[in-house]
C-alpha cells in the first residue's frame, strides 16, 4: 500500500505551510477514471500495492480491453518476479486484479474512495468538467490529474 501513500505524502508535505499541517493520510481506496494505457498502469501499480482499485471508463468494452491488459502486464511482471516459483506468480496475479473492479458511473463509486486519480483525455475542457462533477460526489476524496498541460504554453481564449 506504500506507493500511492508515499508519492500522495510527498505531494502534501512539498509546501512549507502543507507540511506544517499535514497529517497522515491513509490511501486505501482508489478510483482511477480513464481506462486507457496510463488509467490502467496507475490502477495495475494500486492494486498490486494492496489498494483496492476501481477503474471507470465509458464502456464496458473498453474496460475490458483495460483489464486483458492489466492481466497481460501482470503476467509478464509475475514471470520476472517469481521465475523461482510460478505458483507464487500465478497467486500474485489473481491477486491483485481480484482488487480491480471496473464501473461506467463514476458518480456511483467515487463518494466512497480516498484517492480518485483522473486519467482521461488530454482535453483541459473535459477534465474540468469531469472535477465539477466529481466536487458533486466526491468532496472529501483526494483528487489528482494527469494532466501534462503545460500553462504557459496556453493558448488565449
Amino acid at each position: 500500500m506504500a506507493f500511492v501513500t508515499r508519492q500522495l505524502m510527498r505531494s502534501v508535505s512539498s509546501s512549507s505551510t502543507a507540511s506544517a499541517s499535514a497529517k497522515k493520510i491513509i490511501v486505501k481506496h482508489v478510483t482511477v477514471i480513464g481506462g486507457g494505457l496510463m488509467g490502467a498502469g496507475i490502477a495495475q501499480v494500486a492494486a498490486a500495492t494492496g489498494h483496492t482499485v476501481v477503474l471507470v471508463d465509458q464502456t464496458e468494452d473498453i474496460l475490458a480491453k483495460s483489464k486483458k491488459g492489466i492481466e497481460e502486464s501482470l503476467r509478464k511482471v509475475a514471470k520476472k518476479k517469481f521465475a523461482e516459483n510460478p505458483k507464487a506468480g500465478d497467486e500474485f496475479v489473481e491477486k491483485t486484479l481480484s482488487t480491480i473492479v471496473t464501473s461506467t458511473d463514476a458518480a456511483s463509486v467515487v463518494h466512497s474512495t480516498d484517492l480518485v486519480v483522473e486519467a482521461i483525455v488530454e482535453n483541459l475542457k473535459v477534465k474540468n468538467e469531469l472535477f465539477k462533477r466529481l466536487d458533486k460526489f466526491a468532496a472529501d476524496s483526494l483528487r489528482h490529474t494527469n494532466e501534462k498541460y503545460d500553462q504557459t504554453h496556453r493558448q488565449p481564449d
